[in-house]
């Protein structure tokens, strides 16, 4: 699948879940700016958040969310492979890192913001 900036526009207010489980963390927030930059082997998706919450306790789980400080997130195409995978979402699989990372439309599946413990939602 071909990544572009339009097909990754859809998701613009919608929310992305980074998640690694033999790392021991899950990450989810919600995308303010998607893009990709350059192009071949240097391509790359950036993502911008408006807020970031991780996931405390996963594996298996996560008990509960807190604020996560880091709006940045970004990969290289060259280790990652895209897929659509149902309900309008995309999956980037980077099997080298051991994450994935899903992109959920601004009409899909959302964690709440006023879940996340240290979220002031008048920053959002």
């Amino acid at each position: 699948m071909q990544l572009t900036k339009e097909v990754l526009s859809r998701y613009v207010g919608g929310q992305l879940e980074i998640q690694n489980q033999q790392g021991g963390y899950l990450y989810r927030g919600e995308v303010a700016e998607v893009t990709v930059e350059g192009e071949g082997d240097r391509a790359e998706v950036k993502v911008k958040f408006a807020w970031v919450a991780k996931g405390e306790g996963y594996p298996p789980w996560p008990e509960r969310w807190v604020k996560y400080d880091d709006l940045d997130y970004g990969v290289s195409l060259i280790i990652a492979s895209a897929s659509e995978i149902g309900d309008d979402r995309l999956c980037l699989n980077i099997p080298i890192t051991g994450e994935l990372a899903v992109f959920f439309p601004p009409n899909g599946s959302k964690l709440d913001p006023a879940k996340v413990e240290g979220l002031d939602l008048a920053e959002v």
